[in-house]
């Protein structure tokens, strides 16, 4: 499930999967179009799948060609971070990459 916290914060809980991916990558395109700047919060992720990956790495170079930016939070999540791992894309959402 995900959802907009306030006016810049984006929650993701539970599963971030092909099941979901369509509507997540959709809250997260309506945020990137009202706002400069959004902050992602993975932490609460509790299962992801490639398809959820590379929805968020499609996000993280839509958002570089449209000079906005994405600050990911919870990227210390194992689970995350496994799949990130898994899929080579670990680097990209370095914390100094997403800038």
């Amino acid at each position: 499930m995900a959802f907009l916290n306030n006016t810049r914060n984006f929650q993701i809980k539970g599963r971030l999967y092909s099941g979901n991916v369509s509507e997540t990558q959709e809250e997260l395109e309506y945020a990137l179009e009202v706002f400069n700047t959004i902050e992602i919060n993975l932490s609460e992720i509790e299962v992801v799948d490639i398809a959820g990956v590379f929805m968020l790495y499609l996000m993280l170079c839509k958002a570089k060609e449209k000079n906005k930016k994405i600050v990911f939070t919870g990227l210390d999540n194992p689970i995350l971070h496994n799949a990130l791992y898994i899929a080579g894309l670990h680097n990209a959402f370095h914390p100094a990459a997403a800038a």
